[in-house]
Parts: structure tokens; sequence; C-alpha cells
């Protein structure tokens, strides 16, 4: 478990409403709870880490968050995903106010492009290592990123802020939160553009947000979310070698819009009976040009054509929950629901040959938890139960432990979890390399962990030992020009972190992780995945007015293959440090500086792709409460 500041607050987890002013995790158990207590592997980046950040998008946040492999097609605005745990990039279900935002008809089956989505209405961010569909079904099998909305303050505010920098970039948020009589309301929008950062990588995103929370009676109300974003970016593509190496020059263009709706009715019928009913629907839509990526001029066998695509996508979901308090300190949980999931893509390829599909499908989900909790020992036990046509029904249990030995002693946990992720749609229907046949990938996850706190020292230190049994994989196979169930592997692994409160002002940390892993049936290494990573910040309060923040990240060499240079296996290690510093002018109104790499390391994340160097931007904030 880590702690992003400031740090949870250590009880038990009571069987009641949970305190709001103890941080918590909800997507991880029943109902809940302190983070100190939870079973399983949890990060939770606060609501002051993300202002203190100065992050503009989910990547720039979590590129320096602790155990995460973050990979980006060189500048901003470039294509993100996150790894967990030697997981591929679409085993990572990312959501927004639990709404999944991954789209299944992309190219890489189903990941989600961390650039494109803005962070300023961001209420606090969970990040669970570990598989679970035993809560969510499929897409959760390696770890969970859920991103929190803020729902609005009994005193209305107004936050207005514009921001310049190098490489043409400028942006402009405003955005007003508050109550009115049973509404609490939170809304927000912003725009962001970067120029020319490296080679024809232009990049701009906007958005609007509202949320909310409307009670309807003593016992009862109604949380809701909307959202819309438009991203606009251009690069080389993944696998062309990049403005190094790439033999076609012209780059990449892709344009894509999302609209997130999303309702959830909360009552409480008896003390010890609460319930819910939920509604969300996600759009995207997307047109995309990728140039051909040669391997030699005149063409080899390896050359990928050039295509023009044209995708829209929807996935809606309805869902209805139940929480019962057990006598003996248990709490049991029920849920069910419909998922209806549907995409087609129009599209060429060379401008001639059509690489058009439609698909759509129904899921119907039911799950069940019990929690066990006393003031020393956090148990639970859980499965999901997922029917799909043409795939039968999917049974994914979790369980998990979390037990304080003695008062200020280690604290001690485990959990174990099946996961499984359903095929794409793009790998079961593309007229290229689909495949009908494809079965779900699978997991076998299982961790154990101790952390200490040192009081003497204010000092918390913590490793967890890890296993991922991935089966069922799906590969591309030369010999029939199709996506199959190929390779399996095993991954394991160990995370450590040390935080220390050097004096009330100065907090430091450290985290290191390190995986072996070995691969059955693939010709490939696992890709974007290093055997050893970690990183290092410093937050320091000067005083009541200044605070500067400092991270520095270091990855392992990893395997990557770009068309052009088959001969070369890896992309190699690198740093990279970033400051982040805010001052207040007065209680109005405050500037900030952030800097990029600032060592200007003159690392690639992929073959091919340089960083753009250092980056600096600067900012001022205006912030009004009545």
């Amino acid at each position: 478990m880590t702690i992003v500041a400031p740090l949870a607050i250590a009880q038990s987890p009571p069987a009641k409403p949970p305190d709001p002013t103890v941080s918590t995790v909800v997507t991880v158990t029943a109902q809940p709870m302190p983070l100190s207590v939870v079973p399983g592997s949890v990060t939770v980046l606060s609501r002051d880490y993300i202002e203190s950040s100065k992050a503009d998008n989910a990547a720039d946040l979590l590129r320096s968050a602790p155990f995460l492999d973050f990979a980006q097609t060189g500048a901003s605005g470039g294509f993100a995903t996150i790894t967990i745990r030697g997981g591929k990039p679409n085993f990572t279900l990312v959501m927004i106010d639990g709404i999944p935002v991954n789209d299944i008809t992309n190219l890489l089956g189903g990941s989600f492009d961390l650039s494109s989505l803005p962070i300023d209405d961001i209420e606090r961010v969970e990040i669970v290592r570990g598989p679970l569909s035993s809560v969510y079904g499929s897409d959760a099998i390696a770890g969970v990123i859920n991103f929190i909305s803020r729902k609005g303050e009994d005193k209305p505010t107004v936050e207005v802020s514009g921001e310049l920098g190098n490489f043409l970039r400028r942006q402009i948020k405003a955005g007003t939160a508050g109550s009115w009589k049973a509404l609490r309301y939170a809304a927000s929008g912003s725009r962001l553009d970067v120029g020319q950062q490296v080679l024809d990588d232009g990049f701009s995103v906007a958005s609007l947000t509202l949320n909310g929370n409307l009670r309807l009676g003593t016992n009862e109300g109604l949380d809701f979310s909307v959202r819309w974003w438009d991203d606009k970016n251009s690069g080389f593509p993944t696998g062309s070698g990049g403005p190094e190496l790439a033999l076609d020059r012209q780059p990449e263009s892709d344009h894509s819009k999302e609209l997130l709706l999303g309702a959830a009715f909360k009552g409480q019928a008896r003390p010890w009976w609460t319930y819910g009913v939920n509604l969300d629907r996600i759009e995207r839509w997307d047109n995309n040009a990728t140039p051909t990526i040669y391997d030699t001029i005149p063409p080899g066998f390896s050359t990928q054509p050039s295509s023009t695509s044209t995708t829209d996508f929807a996935r809606t979901r309805f869902g209805a929950n139940s929480l019962f308090i057990l006598p003996e300190h248990l709490v049991f949980a029920l849920n069910a629901g419909l998922r209806y999931e549907s995409g087609s893509t129009v599209g060429f390829l060379e401008q001639t040959i059509p690489q058009s599909f439609s698909l759509d499908r129904t899921t119907f989900l039911g799950s069940s938890e019990l929690e066990y909790s006393t003031d020393r020992l956090t148990a639970t036990a859980g499965a999901s139960f997922d029917k799909t046509k043409g795939y039968g029904e999917v049974t994914s249990p979790r369980l998990g432990v979390n037990w304080l030995s003695t008062k200020g002693g280690p604290r001690l946990k485990a959990s174990w979890a099946k996961g499984f992720k359903l095929p794409s749609f793009y790998s079961l229907a593309n007229p290229s390399v689909g495949n009908p046949s494809l079965r779900p990938e699978r997991a076998i996850s299982f961790d154990a962990g101790i952390e200490q706190p040192i009081a003497s020292a204010r000092a918390t230190v913590s490793a967890t030992y890890f296993r991922n049994d991935f089966k069922d994989l799906v590969d591309f196979s030369s010999q029939i020009f199709r996506l199959v169930n190929l390779s399996a592997a095993i991954v394991q692994g160990a995370e450590v972190a040390a935080d220390y409160a050097v004096t009330e002002k100065v907090r430091v940390g450290l985290n290191f992780t390190y995986m072996t892993w070995s691969v059955q049936n693939a010709t490939q290494p696992l890709r974007d995945i290093p055997h050893g990573d970690g990183g290092g910040y410093l937050d320091w309060r000067f005083s009541a007015r200044l605070r500067a923040r400092a991270e520095t990240q270091w990855m392992g060499r990893r395997y990557d293959f770009e068309v052009p240079v088959p001969n070369i296996p890896s992309v190699g290690g690198y740093s990279n440090t970033n400051l982040s510093a805010n001052y207040t002018v007065n209680p109005k109104f405050s500037v900030y500086l952030r800097g990029d790499n600032l060592l200007n390391s003159k690392y690639h994340e992929y073959i091919g792709f340089p960083s753009p160097g250092t980056s600096i931007r600067f900012g001022v904030q205006f912030h009004s409460r009545q």
C-alpha cells in the first residue's frame, strides 16, 4: 500500500458510513474504508498531491506515480499508457467516477490514452495493483486506475488560471463549485494547446465537466457526472521508428471526442441496509490517418500499409447494489448489472482495401463480497459472475487480508485473485488480423506485503512480493497472419517504498520495483516493461506561502520493436527529473512554475522517439471563496 501526501489515517473500518475526512478507497471492497486497512496493494493520489504537481493531464500526473510503468510516444500529447506488474496496457482498467473509459475498438485492444484526459476537476486518484475482475469484470486483469471528480463545497468558489510555456504551450482553466439548497456542484472547463516539440507533434485538448450530488431526502441522494473532451494530436505512429528513424516522414493524425454521462442513486432503507442504482454511458468518436510504416525502401515484407479510419464506440451500463451490515463485524454486498457495448469502424488500407467492421455484445454481471473487520483485522472474500454470449459464464474470485500484528507494529497484508479480459472488438473483427475464435485472456495473481511505521523516525517502510500468471495471451501469428491465443507469461517481483518526514515542512520518499518474467510460446519478450524502475520525491513547504516538490523517475532498459530497425531490440534506461513550485501572493492570487526533464536527459521511451528536452511553464491562478 502506498500513500502519497497527505498520509491516510489508520483506524479500524466501522460498519457505518465512512468519515469523509479520512482517506478512503472505494474500488476494492464492499464499502469505503480507511486506506491503511485495505487488503491489497493500493496507491491514492490526493487532491493536495494533484494541486502541488501542477500536472495538466493524467499522463503528466501518473508519470512519476510509484509502481507504475509509464510509456509515451515521444513528446507531450503522444499516446501514453500504463502497465502494471507486467500486464499489457489494455490490462489496466481506467475509470472516471467508477465508469470504465477503455475503448475496445482501438489497435491496442482496449488501452486508454492518458494524455487525452485533463485533470483540473479531479479530487483524487485511486490505483489498485492486481486483478479486480471480481468487482468490475473484464479489463480489470492487472489493475485499476479510478479518477474521482470533485463534487462541490459548502461555500461557493471560483477558480481561473492561465499558463504559458516553451513549445508554444498555452492553457486556460476556469471552474466553479458550491452548493444551492440540496445541490452540491462543481463545473469546470479547460483548453491546452502545445506546438511542435520534436517534429510534427502538435497537441490540443479541450474539456467541459459538471459533477455533483443532489440530496433527495434524509437517507437518499443522487450523484451525477457529465464530461466531454476533444483531443487532437499528431506525431509519428508507434512502430514507425519515430522522428529519428521513420522512413516515411508524414506524421499520423488523430482526432477524438468523448462524452461521459453517469448517475448513481443511493439510499438507506434501514440502519443495516443501504442500496443503490446506477446508469452510465460513454461514447467515443475517432478519426485517424496513419501513414505507411516502411521496413525498407523499396518496401519489404514487414511494411505496414497506410490506413484511414472513422470509429464509433459506445458502452452503456445499468446496475443495482445492496450493502448489508450484519452482526459480528460482517458486511455483505450484492451487485447485479447489464453492460451493452457497440462499436464500428469504417476504414481503408492504402485508401482502397476495406477495413471496416461492426460488433456489439451484451454482458450480464453479478458479484458478491463478504467483509469481516475488527480493530486489527480486515478480511474479504468475493467473486463476480459474468455471462457474455459466445463465452459462457466466467467466475472471478478474490481473497484479501490485512492484519495489524501489534499496536504500532508491522501491518501484514495479502491478496489472491483471478482476472480475465474478453477479446476486443478490434481483435475479433478486424478484416486483416482479427480472429472471431479468440478466447479471453486470463490471470491468476498473488501478493503479500508488510508495512512498518517507525514513529520515532517519523517514517514508514513497506515491501510487497507479487506474482502474476498470465495465459491465453493474444499475439500475432505470422504463419496464419491472424491474432491468436498463443503465449503465456509468469511475472514476479518486489515493490519497496519508504516515506520519511524529515521535519514538519520537509518530506522525502523513495520507491523501487524489480520484476523478472518467463514467456512461453512467444517470439518476443514483454514489451515496454523494464526489469527495474523506481523514483523519489522531495516535498518542501518553505513557508506558508511557498511550496516546492521535486520528483525523479528512473527507468531500466525495456524491449521495443520498431519496423525499420528490427535489429535494435531495446530502448535504454533513463532518468527524468521534474520540479513544481507554487507561491501564494495573497489569499486570492498565486503563481506557479513547473519544469519537466530539468536535467535535459536525452532519453527515449520508444526507439526513435526522443524526448523534447526541458519543458518549462509558468502559470497564474485566481481563487475566490465567498
